[in-house]
C-alpha cells in the first residue's frame, strides 16, 4: 500500500495462517467437554458437505452447498479425528523419528485446518450475524487451549529428543527447518519451563487476553464519547456532501448540527479541509486524546499492566525484554537492528518535514500565524498540493475501470512469471459478487484456484486482504486456493467500477500475497507461502505495485470509456503528487515505530509508571517535531494493545517497504521492470520458498545482498536519486 497509509485494515496473511494453524492445534487439544454437540461430530458426509470429499475441480470446497449450520458439526469431526491422530503421536511408544513426529504432526492438524481454512474465509468477507454467532463459539477455543497445545509434555519430550539430535537425523534443509521452527514455537510457549513456570505462563498469556478485550472495549466507548456535535460555522469548508453526511449522523444520533465522529475517516478530512481553525482544534483534540481523559475508559492502567505481564513472560522464557523475545522471530533479529533502520528513515523524514513546515508557515503567515499547530498542517499542505499540482480525483478515476486494470494485473504476471489466468464459472464463491479463476502456467499446468472477492457489502470488514482456502502442500500434493479481498464501492446498474490509483494498488498489492500463496512450491504445509516472518510478508505484495503505473499497461489498459488513454501529462501530475508531504507522513509512522521499540525495550516497568510522560520524554529525545507528533499515540495504538500482534513489530510496515524498494532495483538494473531473468529468479528465491528457509537467506539468494535504505528513500522523494534512470 502507499506509504502514507501503512496501517490499514488489512490482515497480515502470516497472522491469519498462524492463527489458523494455532485453532486447529488447539481445538485438537480441547477435552471432548469443549466440543459441540456430539452427535453432530457424526453426521454424514451427504447431510453435510462439508464432510468427506469434496468433488469440485481441484478439490474446491462446495461453497454452493455448505450452509451456516454445517460449520461446528464438521469443526466437531475434524477436530476428533484431528485429536486421535495428535494423541497417538503423544503416546506413541516407537522412539521419535522426523517422520512419526513432526510430518505426523504436520498431517495430524489436516483435517481440521481444512475445514477452518473454508470458515474463516467466509467470516471476515460475509460475516453475517448467523457466522458471527459461530465465530463467537469457536474463536474462544483458540484462547483457552492453545498453551494447553504447546504446554503438551508428551508431544514436547518427542520434539525436543528431535532437536537435541538434529545434527545427525541427516534431514533435508526443508526438514530440518521444520524442525527447528516446530522446537521454537514449543519453546517460546514455555513447553521447556519447569511445571510452575509454565502455570505462569499460561496465566500470564490468559490475563494478556483479558487486557487486549478490555483495551479495545474502553477505546471503543471512549471514542464514541470524543464524537464531537459541531455548529454550521464549526464545519465551514467542509464539501456539501461531506456536511450532508454529517448532519444526518447527527440526526441519526438525536443531535442538531454535525456529528464529526473521532475516527480516522471522519478526522483526516476534516483537518484537512475546515477553515475554522479553532473547531480544528477542537476535533483534533478530542480524537489524540482517546483512551487518555482520567475516566472510566482510560487504558494507561491497562497499558501499565500489559507491559509488565509481557516483560515478566520474557524474562520467564529468557529474553531481556519483550522486544527481544518478539524480535528473534523477524527479519530483523534483534531491537538494535529494527531501530537502527527506522532512525535512518526518521532522519530523513525529519529533514524533510522541517522543509515542509516551512513552506506552510508562509502560506499560514498570510493568516496571521507565526508556528504550524498539529491541527493546521494537513489544512495547510492541502493548499499548498492544490498549488503545485493541479489534477481531479474523478477526472483520474475515468481512466482506471476495474475490468481495464484486472485485465493489467493478468498482462503483468504473464509477462513477469508466465502465468495464464482464466475465469471459472462452474466453481462456486462462498457468497454473491465471488469470482473464481484458475491460474496455469504457460505449459498449461496447473498452479492454483484464485477468488477473487473484490466489492464491499454490509456483511464484509473494512479493508483489504489475502487469505487461503488451502494452503499449498507438497505432503499431499495439494495444490493451493487463494482469496483476495477488497471493499471497492459497488457501482451502479450498467455502470463500471472506477478505481483510485490507491485502489489501483490495492489490487496488485493483494495479489502479490496471492502470487506468494499461488507459486508456493514447499514440501511442509507451515512453511509453505505467506508462512514467513511479519517484516517480511509484506515485501511481495508491495513489489507488485511497482508495475501499476508502468507506461506499457497504462498505455494499454488505462483507458476511459471511449477508449482513450490516459493522457501523460495527467499521468506525470499524479505521480508526481504521490511524494508530496512525505516527511510529515514519515514522520508520523517513524515516531509511532520507535516509540513502540523503545517502549518494549524497557527492563524494568514501575507500578507508577505512566505511558503518556514516557511518550513525550521519547518523541522530545527523537526530535519529532510538535507540529508532526505520532500517527498513534499509546492510550489508543490497537497494533500493540489490543492484541499484541504488532508489539515490538510497528517497524514491520517501513522494513518491508525497504524490501521491496531495493528488490525493484533488481529489474531496474538489469534494463527494465520486464526482466524474466531478475522475475524468474525472484519466483524461484522468494516467491516459491516461503518459510522453508530464514527470510535473509531467500533475500540474500535473490539480491546477492541485504537491502539498504536508499531505494525506500529514493521512493518517498527523501533523497534525491542516483541518476535519472534510478528514479521511479
Amino acid at each position: 500500500m502507499p506509504p502514507e497509509a501503512p496501517d490499514t485494515e488489512e490482515t497480515d496473511p502470516m497472522a491469519l495462517r498462524a492463527s489458523v494453524a494455532a485453532l486447529a492445534l488447539a481445538l485438537a487439544a480441547a477435552p471432548a467437554a469443549a466440543e459441540p454437540v456430539a452427535a453432530d461430530a457424526t453426521e454424514s458426509a451427504a447431510a453435510n458437505p462439508l464432510i468427506g470429499e469434496w468433488t469440485l475441480p481441484y478439490g474446491a470446497p462446495p461453497y454452493d452447498r455448505i450452509r451456516p449450520e454445517h460449520y461446528e458439526p464438521a469443526i466437531a469431526a475434524a477436530m476428533a479425528e484431528t485429536r486421535r491422530a495428535l494423541d497417538a503421536i503423544a503416546t506413541s511408544r516407537a522412539r521419535p523419528t522426523f517422520a512419526n513426529t513432526i510430518e505426523a504432526m504436520e498431517r495430524a492438524t489436516l483435517p481440521l485446518s481444512r475445514v477452518t481454512a473454508v470458515f474463516f474465509t467466509v467470516t471476515g468477507a460475509n460475516g453475517t450475524p448467523e457466522i458471527q454467532a459461530i465465530e463467537g463459539r469457536v474463536q474462544p477455543m483458540l484462547a483457552r487451549f492453545r498453551s494447553e497445545t504447546y504446554l503438551d509434555q508428551r508431544l514436547w519430550r518427542r520434539v525436543k529428543a528431535l532437536h537435541d539430535q538434529r545434527d545427525r537425523l541427516k534431514l533435508t534443509p526443508e526438514q530440518a527447518r521444520l524442525l527447528e521452527v516446530t522446537h521454537r514455537n514449543f519453546v517460546r510457549a514455555g513447553a521447556a519451563l519447569g511445571d510452575a513456570e509454565r502455570q505462569r505462563i499460561a496465566a500470564i498469556d490468559e490475563r494478556l487476553s483479558a487486557l487486549g478485550v478490555a483495551f479495545a472495549q474502553k477505546l471503543v466507548a471512549d471514542q464514541k464519547a470524543s464524537d464531537l456535535f459541531l455548529t454550521e460555522a464549526e464545519v465551514a469548508g467542509l464539501p456539501e456532501d461531506a456536511k450532508a453526511a454529517a448532519a444526518a449522523a447527527a440526526s441519526a444520533r438525536g443531535q442538531a448540527g454535525y456529528l464529526v465522529a473521532s475516527t480516522r475517516s471522519d478526522v483526516e478530512p476534516f483537518l484537512t479541509l475546515a477553515t475554522n481553525r479553532a473547531a480544528r482544534e477542537k476535533v483534533w483534540r478530542a480524537f489524540v486524546m482517546r483512551g487518555d481523559n482520567g475516566n472510566a475508559n482510560d487504558t494507561n492502567a491497562l497499558i501499565r499492566e500489559t507491559l509488565q505481564l509481557r516483560l515478566e513472560r520474557a524474562r520467564l522464557l529468557g529474553y531481556p525484554t519483550h522486544a527481544h523475545y518478539a524480535l528473534e522471530t523477524s527479519m530483523a533479529k534483534t531491537p538494535e537492528a529494527a531501530l537502527a533502520l527506522s532512525r535512518a528513515v526518521l532522519d530523513a523524514g525529519l529533514a524533510r518535514a522541517r522543509e515542509e513546515e516551512a513552506e506552510l508557515l508562509k502560506l499560514a503567515a498570510a493568516d496571521g500565524l507565526n508556528r504550524i499547530e498539529p491541527w493546521d498542517w494537513r489544512f495547510y499542505a492541502e493548499k499548498v498540493r492544490q498549488q503545485r499540482f493541479a489534477f481531479d480525483e474523478g477526472q483520474l478515476k475515468q481512466y482506471l475501470p476495474l475490468e481495464g486494470m484486472v485485465q493489467a494485473l493478468w498482462e503483468t504476471v504473464d509477462r513477469l512469471f508466465g502465468l495464464k489466468v482464466a475465469e471459472r464459472p462452474d466453481i462456486p464463491g462462498y457468497a454473491t459478487g465471488v469470482r473464481v479463476f484458475e491460474v496455469k502456467e504457460a505449459d498449461g499446468r496447473h498452479v492454483g484456484l484464485f477468488y477473487a472477492d473484490w466489492f464491499t457489502r454490509p456483511t464484509k470488514r473494512p479493508g483489504a486482504w489475502m487469505n487461503e482456502i488451502r494452503t499449498q502442500n507438497g505432503l499431499t500434493g495439494a495444490t493451493p486456493i487463494v482469496v483476495n479481498n477488497c471493499n471497492y464501492v459497488v457501482p451502479a446498474a450498467g455502470q463500471p467500477a472506477l478505481l483510485s490509483l490507491d485502489d489501483a494498488d490495492t489490487l496488485f498489492h493483494e495479489f502479490g500475497h496471492a502470487l506468494h500463496g499461488l507459486l508456493s512450491a514447499t514440501r511442509y504445509p507451515s512453511l509453505a507461502g505467506t508462512a514467513v516472518y511479519r517484516d517480511f510478508v509484506e515485501f511481495p505484495s508491495q513489489v507488485l505495485e511497482h508495475w501499476v503505473t508502468e507506461p506499457e499497461i497504462l498505455s494499454r489498459f488505462a483507458k476511459n470509456a471511449r477508449g482513450e488513454p490516459m493522457p501523460q501529462a495527467l499521468l506525470e501530475r499524479v505521480l508526481a503528487a504521490r511524494t508530496f508531504n512525505q516527511g510529515f507522513l514519515t514522520v508520523q509512522q517513524l515516531a509511532s515505530a520507535m516509540v513502540d521499540m523503545e517502549l518494549h525495550l524497557l527492563a524494568d516497568i514501575p507500578a507508577d509508571f505512566d505511558p503518556r510522560a514516557f511518550e513525550a520524554a521519547t518523541l522530545a529525545r527523537l526530535g519529532v517535531p510538535e507540529s508532526v507528533g505520532m500517527r498513534h499515540r499509546l492510550a489508543h495504538f490497537t497494533h500493540l494493545f489490543q492484541g499484541g500482534g504488532y508489539a515490538a513489530g510497528y517497524y514491520a510496515y517501513t522494513w518491508a517497504e525497504v524490501l521491496e524498494a531495493d528488490a525493484f532495483d533488481a529489474w531496474k538494473e538489469a534494463g527494465g521492470p520486464w526482466d524474466r531473468t531478475v522475475a524468474d529468479r525472484y519466483r524461484r528465491e522468494i516467491l516459491s520458498v516461503g518459510n522453508s528457509r530464514d527470510p535473509a537467506a531467500s533475500y540474500v539468494a535473490f539480491r546477492g545482498r541485504m537491502p539498504t535504505a536508499d531505494a525506500l528513500l529514493r521512493n518517498r522523494g527523501l533523497a534525491a536519486p542516483a541518476s535519472a534512470s534510478a528514479a521511479r
